[in-house]
Formats: C-alpha cells, structure tokens, sequence
C-alpha cells in the first residue's frame, strides 16, 4: 500500500490544483484530497488503522472556515512522524506572518511554503522532495542497500554508522527470513554480525574500517605528501575541506568515526544560515562530504590519528600503524561527549543508553517512555525529535531551568509538547535492566529524593570533553585539554620571527579550527567559519614554507 500525501483545502477547485501539481508523485505515493479540518484528521486515523501511512499532509495558512495551523496541529497529535507542510499565498499580513512565525516556534509544522505559482515551479517541489526524503529516515527502509544481520548492539551500531554515511540499511535477527538466509550464504560459523552489502558481499564481524572500505572511503596514505591533512570530519573539518580543495590543495580528511561530528547526531538544526526550513545534522555532514569530495577531497573514514611528529613535512601516526605525511595540519577533531559514569549504565551502551540522539535510535524508540540527560541544544533538540515516536519523554536537567542553556526557539517548542516532561535540579544516578534499560533513576539536587521510572532509552548529552591526549607537548594546550592558537600562544615557546596567525597552534603549520580550539565558539556556524577561515592562513603558511627556525 503506497503511502499517502494528504492535501487539505477548503476550497475544491484549489485542491484540484494542488493535486494535479503533486501529480509527478504518484508512482510513489497516493494523493488524496479533504476539504475540511475534521476530515483530514479522521482521514489520517482511518490510514493508519488499516495498516498505511501518510507521509505528508499540506494545509492552507488560515481563512474565516479553515485553519490550517490548527489542522496540522492535530495531525501532528495524531500522527508524529507525518510531515507537516504550511501553504501560503503571496503577500503576507502581519498577523498571519505572527501565526506562521509561532507554527514554527511550536513546532506544529515541518515547512512553510508558498503555493506552486504555475507548472514546473521547481524550488517549491525541491522542498516537498526533501520533507518527503526526511519522512522516510523515519520509516523502515523500502531499499536497504545493506542488510545487517546482529543480535547485539553492535548491529544498531553499524546501522547507526551507515545512517550517517546516507546509506539506507536495514537490521535483522539471525532467526529471521532474512537473517538466515544471509548466515546459509556466509557459510561461517561462530560469527556474531553479518553485513550484507548490495546483495553481493558479506562480511563477517566486520570493523567501521572495513565498512569504510566496501564503501570506497579509505585511501592509501602513504605514497602522497598532502597539502592539508584535516583530522576531523565535523563541520570545522568539513569547512576547511570544501575552501582548501577548491583553491587546489590537496587534501586529505582523516575521520575516526563518521563523518558530520556531534553535529551529525542532531535531528533538526533550525538556526543554521541557509536553511530555512531546518537541516538535519546528517543532511549537512552528507551534504558537505560530497561538496568536499566534489573538489578532489579524499576521505579516510573509521581511521584514527593517534601521533603527530612535527617536522616538514609533518606526519601523522594512525591506528593500523601507517604514516600520513602532510605540509600542514588542520586540527578539527572536535570534543566527544563527556560520560555519565555510572557503571550499570556504562553497562548498556548501545542497548537502551546511548551518547547523542541519531536519528536511527529514535526510530527504535516508539511507544516507550525515554529520558534526555542534558539541557543544552543538543539535548532539546534530541528531546524535540524523541517526542515523535516515543509516548513520553523525560528531560532530566542539572540548572533550575532550561533558559541559561537552551536557545529560547527550543524552550518554547518543549513548553509547548505535551510529549515532553522537564524535571529541573535533576541528577540520573542509577539505572538497569535484563541485557537491556528497563529502568532510570532521578535524584532531585535540592532535596535528594530519588525516584525510580520505567524507561526504555537513555540518551546523554552532558557536555563534551576534548580528545587531544595523542597530540605532542609541543602543542600547548590549556588546562582542559583546548588547543591554544594565536595570541594565546607563548612566544617564548614560538620558533618563527613572526608571529602566529589566528588559528595557528604553538607549532608552525599547524592549525586548530572549531571545538578543538580553545576559546571557540561551540556553534555549527562558528565551527564551519573557523575551518574555512584556516585556509587562507594555510595558504600563507605554504608559501613561505619555513625552512629553518628563524623563517
């Protein structure tokens, strides 16, 4: 049964309109027409009875007889995961930009679009395409170029990984159809996962590096002295590798884990410049890889830097022993979140508790009760996008409010979701479960009361701490592991006539863009300034070429 696209209008002619716009979308989807409120909301609950599902309802702003807010308000109710889109006419009044203004703030809707003006009107159909992609990352993939066979977390881990990579993937039991068919093809015994990819090959028990590997995203670092090597594929990384592959540097990106950083973990970034319908951290992070490697970019995914000699060329020591040599080094490694401690939850990493909040780990969250440790962005926005698929969700926040933290868009939306519980002076001590979280519990900071409640996930966002132990001493860092750049660096312990520019770390050719460096501003934005603000310093730094100590 194809899923349905929902259009809602109140006037008949209109919604034929609209209809015969969205037309290039059947083969894909049913198109549907309601012509009131209560109609589309009892349309969407007939769908879902029976077994379908609607992936996207469009609704009129408002007129005396049909609201359209109000309409897709209770759709979202009734269904979480439907796509909620706005249509406007051209020309705005100012109580009606007031109403879409508080829709969104709400987050009562997923877009806001101004009706289709004529046939092809392409950027209005760029957006219905991309609301309709984002839908299904919610959904069980139709396609699932790799099927993953596990009965652990490491197979919710690798599916978390191609997620990431925009590979769409699937995850079976071994005693499935599926599972057992792919384990009769391995013809293996005593395997704990299987990776089928694109129904051809599996590997057994496979590493992130391996996967990297069947997906072509490893490189052979050794006959090439790089331009630039970049350690870090978050959005300073990723920044820098767009501007210095496209002034014709050559440039190697060296990420351990999947590409997109902590950034790649956020369900909805809505206050990134560009973007003003929201984009997901993976949308970005996928996004900007294929920009990067558009240029000449090269990545080497699920590989570590693990050493870095200073000299000219510099190298950089990885984890399976090989040497990167490069002119000049790019540190944008970013920080990694700081963990909660607490052994019988460290127990259950990847069954049931979890660092960040995918979008992978939300789907699996539907119908439960999960809790968000963590008050910050991060944590809202993960709180904001639980609340689709799980039944209630608990914010569990250190501070007396969420206001000194979170920015005042995502206060708003949690006040306004019924979904969403805030328990401020709060404090998760304790939590466990039978091979999975059962259970969390909360201790009140003022009074020390302790309250046990039944929960399926956990999902952690408390901060973050650098990952800069493997760099040498002679790049200084402060107290809390931050790479100091510029004028923080001593010049007594700088070797040039010159002084150190803006990012440039107390080694020279160097550098540290983002997270990493001391004294940054821990936004997307900022971050992906910094890395594209490194280049030209690069640059200079190259054309100089240092030489001798007094260069």
């Amino acid at each position: 049964m194809e899923p349905v696209i929902l259009i809602a209008s109140a006037d008949p002619e209109e919604g034929a309109r609209l209809r015969d716009e969205l037309d290039r979308y059947r083969r894909d989807y049913r198109l549907e027409v309601v012509s009131s409120s209560r109609d589309a909301v009892a349309r969407v609950a007939d769908i879902v009875a029976a077994g379908g599902s609607v992936a996207m309802v469009l609704a009129e702003l408002g007129r005396a007889d049909f609201d359209g807010v109000d309409l897709l308000a209770r759709v979202r109710t009734a269904n979480r995961t439907v796509r909620c889109v706005l249509l406007l006419e051209w020309g705005l009044r100012g109580d009606q930009e007031d109403a879409v203004a508080r829709a969104l703030a709400l987050g009562v809707v997923d877009t806001v679009l101004t009706k289709p003006t004529g046939p092809r009107d392409e950027e209005f159909h760029t957006a219905i395409t991309e609301d309709l992609g984002e839908w299904s990352w919610t959904t069980t993939p139709v396609v699932e170029a790799v099927k993953i066979v596990a009965e652990d977390g490491r197979g919710r881990e690798i599916h978390a990984v191609l997620d990431r990579l925009g590979v769409p993937s699937g995850v079976h039991d071994s005693d499935s159809d599926v599972g057992r068919a792919i384990a009769q093809r391995a013809d293996r015994h005593g395997w704990r996962t299987l990776v089928e990819v694109m129904g051809a090959t599996i590997l057994v028990d496979p590493s992130n590096r391996d996967l990297a590997a069947a997906f072509g995203v490893t490189v052979d670092v050794a006959s090439t002295v790089f331009d630039v090597v970049v350690v870090g594929a978050g959005p300073a990384g990723l920044g820098a590798a767009v501007y210095a592959a496209s002034e014709g540097l050559s440039t190697l990106v060296l990420e351990a884990e999947a590409f997109g950083g902590q950034a790649g973990t956020s369900s909805m970034i809505r206050n990134y410049l560009g973007f003003p319908r929201g984009v997901t951290g993976r949308q970005l992070g996928r996004r900007a890889l294929l920009q990067a490697s558009g240029f000449g970019a090269v990545f080497d995914l699920a590989r570590a830097a693990t050493g870095l000699e200073p000299g000219s060329p510099h190298r950089l020591g990885l984890d399976d022993g090989a040497w990167a040599a490069a002119r000049t080094v790019i540190l944008a490694c970013g920080v990694t979140y700081r963990r909660l401690g607490i052994a019988p939850l460290e127990a259950l990493v990847g069954h049931g508790v979890f660092y960040g909040a995918s979008s992978t780990e939300a789907r699996a969250m539907r119908g439960a009760h999960v809790v968000v440790v963590g008050a910050g962005n991060s944590g809202g926005q993960a709180a904001v996008h639980l609340a689709r698929y799980a039944d209630r969700v608990t914010i569990a926040a250190r501070r007396s409010s969420l206001s000194a933290t979170m920015s005042d868009y995502l206060v708003r939306e949690i006040e306004a979701n019924p979904l969403i519980v805030v328990r401020t002076n709060a404090d998760v001590v304790d939590g466990g479960g039978n091979g999975r979280l059962e259970w969390v519990e909360i201790a009140d900071r003022t009074s020390g009361d302790r309250d046990r409640i039944a929960a399926a996930g956990l999902f952690i966002l408390i901060g973050t701490e650098t990952r800069t132990g493997w760099l040498p001493s002679d790049i200084v860092r402060d107290d809390h592991g931050f790479v100091l750049t510029g004028e923080a660096v001593d010049l007594a312990q700088w070797p040039l006539r010159r002084s150190p520019y803006a990012f440039e770390t107390s080694v020279p050719g160097v550098f540290a863009a983002g997270d990493v460096r001391a004294s940054s501003i821990k936004r997307v934005a900022a971050a992906v300034g910094e890395g594209s603000t490194t280049v030209p310093m690069v640059h200079r730094y190259l054309e100089q070429m240092p030489d001798s100590p007094t260069a």
